[in-house]
């Protein structure tokens, strides 16, 4: 009777174990998903108009460095 008895509280305690160790891992993950999502919309917020801005640096001087060889008559 006595070992049936430990049996049954090590099973208890085992279960009460991986229980708890199954809420941590889920809370775990919920939080690293929250970071992610926060992470990657604040980068996509803040590189892609600077993306955008650099290209259109880059036109403009492109723009300006055909428009100066047009009025020198010289050729890039």
């Amino acid at each position: 009777m006595l070992s049936t008895t430990t049996a049954s509280n090590a099973v208890s305690a085992t279960s009460a174990v991986a229980g708890t160790s199954a809420v941590r891992a889920k809370k775990l993950f919920t939080s690293f998903k929250k970071a992610l999502w926060i992470t990657s919309t604040t980068s996509l917020i803040l590189l892609i108009p600077l993306i955008i801005e650099m290209d259109r640096e880059q036109q403009i001087l492109e723009l300006e460095k055909e428009q100066m060889s047009v009025l020198t008559g010289k050729a890039a």
